[in-house]
Formats: C-alpha cells, sequence, structure tokens
C-alpha cells in the first residue's frame, strides 16, 4: 500500500518549478535525448545522471599567523573599548578593517586553494 492510499509503484511526488527560460533548456533537453515524457526524462536524469563532488582542501597553518595577529589587534581594541566604557570612531574603524583584512586572508587562501586543485 502505498503512502496516499493508491496502488501506485512510485508514490512519492515531488513538485519542481521552471521560469520560462529555464523550461525552454528543459524542453532543448528533452528533445535532445528523444525524451517520450517529462515524468520518465527527469527520473532518469536525477537517477542516472553522474554526480560531480568538488572539495576544496584547506590548510589553516598557511594562515594561522596572520589571523593570529589580526586576532591579537581585534582583542587589543576590545580590551580599550572595556576599560574606557566608550568605542572612539577611530577603534570602530580599525576594528572593521581588521575584519575586512580577515576577510580578504580567507578569500585569498580559499582563491589559491581552488587554482591549485585546477
Amino acid at each position: 500500500m502505498s503512502i496516499d492510499g493508491s496502488k501506485r509503484s512510485r508514490n512519492v511526488r515531488k513538485l519542481i518549478s521552471f521560469n520560462a527560460e529555464e523550461w525552454k533548456r528543459v524542453e532543448r533537453r528533452m528533445e535532445i535525448a528523444q525524451a517520450k515524457s517529462w515524468e520518465g526524462f527527469a527520473r532518469g536524469a536525477i537517477l542516472e545522471s553522474e554526480i560531480s563532488v568538488t572539495t576544496n582542501n584547506f590548510d589553516p597553518s598557511t594562515v594561522r599567523a596572520e589571523l593570529s595577529r589580526i586576532g591579537n589587534n581585534i582583542n587589543q581594541i576590545a580590551r580599550q573599548v572595556n576599560v574606557e566604557e566608550v568605542v572612539t570612531f577611530e577603534e570602530m574603524r580599525a576594528a572593521r578593517l581588521l575584519l575586512k583584512e580577515i576577510q580578504a586572508v580567507i578569500n585569498q587562501t580559499v582563491s589559491e586553494a581552488r587554482r591549485n586543485k585546477s
């Protein structure tokens, strides 16, 4: 017996939506594959197509020292703010610049990892 009470052998149904351009691409692919029905084409594409998994190896040791330096600077700013219980514009600006540095280091490291993988 199926989930919905019918005697279908395929009783799990999923809904998918496309915009007009996506649907045109689907129709072109169905035509190339000489698919007789959308359901059969979709089932085959999902169950039989090759899945490619890409992983990026990231070694944090290459950026650990740089991130540690930046983290220490942020901690010094935070300590100063906690002691004075007030934050200046310059301290906020410095903290934001340090956070941008962190993001730049991470972005550069990820980009290098991707280039090395190719």
